[in-house]
């Protein structure tokens, strides 16, 4: 079976206005079965969204409902989400290894590597990430890695 799977900065623009939001919202739709993340989706989402409030980029009041519609596709199954255990964190210990071995200076965040190291422990086809740091890094640890259009370097 053939699995994607998806980091927090394409699943918000599933739920908040992006310049990839029309390109990964194609993405979904075409997508068999649930979106594969890990357990940490549902945290960054929290922050990612309250923080859209802040900076005025969703209506002021909506977190609470952008928040409740993403929670309520995640009970209905829309979402797997991989719990982090230390088979993941082995898996880190390698990704961290990969990126800060390679030629290319790649800056990996923490939770960056926590989503690479799960896409690689569920064996996913593919890697979605609008996050091109990431998307280097994915591709150093062995990822095959899919940006949505209008992705932007970062």
């Amino acid at each position: 079976m053939s699995v994607s799977y998806w980091d927090t900065s394409c699943v918000i623009a599933l739920y908040t206005p992006e310049e990839i939001s029309n390109a990964v919202e194609r993405l979904a739709s075409a997508q068999k079965g649930p979106i594969h993340s890990s357990a940490i989706l549902e945290f960054e989402m929290i922050f990612a969204i309250h923080a859209k409030e802040s900076r005025r980029e969703i209506p002021p009041g909506s977190s609470a409902k952008v928040l409740a519609k993403f929670t309520s596709d995640l009970d209905a199954g829309r979402f797997v989400l991989s719990p982090l255990g230390s088979d993941i964190k082995s898996c880190a210990q390698s990704v961290a290894n990969a990126v800060h071995r390679s030629k290319e200076t790649v800056l990996l965040r923490t939770l960056d590597g926590i989503h690479i190291s799960t896409a690689i422990q569920l064996r996913c086809s593919e890697f979605i990430t609008a996050d091109t740091r990431m998307a280097v890094a994915a591709e150093l640890s062995g990822l095959k890695v899919r940006l949505p259009k209008n992705a932007k370097r970062l």
